[in-house]
């Protein structure tokens, strides 16, 4: 169990940086304005679809990911009888459990904003014409 508390830990570890290293673009391009015309959305558009394919995207498959494989030890761990449990109480299957929560926490966050980029994105797109 400590080896997969090391390894969840440093995923998850790795995921949080690449999320606060992008997390001000993917903020940025979400709420980029979204011009009248659509000759003036070319370069936003551009933009913004480049931040949601090679950021958003794979941010929020790899949290995804990340959090459906630790999923089956960590049902096993809160399946553990209670009584059973406060005899032979273990930290590191608590961490594991806390860690799992986090991350349950941090998909779900990306995944909420890539959808709202994917969106945004979709209505920058200078093909759905000129709104008026």
């Amino acid at each position: 169990m400590a080896d997969l508390l090391s390894a969840a830990s440093l995923l998850l570890a790795v995921v949080t940086i690449l999320y606060s290293l992008w997390y001000g673009e993917i903020s940025r391009a979400s709420s980029a304005e979204v011009e009248k015309y659509a000759t003036n959305r070319r370069t936003v558009h551009r933009n913004a679809r480049a931040v949601f394919l090679f950021k958003a995207l794979p941010l929020c498959l790899a949290t995804t990911a990340l959090f459906v494989a630790s999923l089956p030890p960590t049902i096993a761990i809160i399946q553990r009888p209670v009584a059973s449990t406060l005899s032979t109480y273990d930290a590191v299957s608590t961490i594991f459990v806390a860690v799992v929560c986090v991350l349950l926490f941090l998909s779900a966050h990306t995944l909420y904003n890539a959808a709202k980029l994917g969106n945004h994105v979709r209505k920058l797109n200078p093909r759905q014409g000129d709104y008026t």
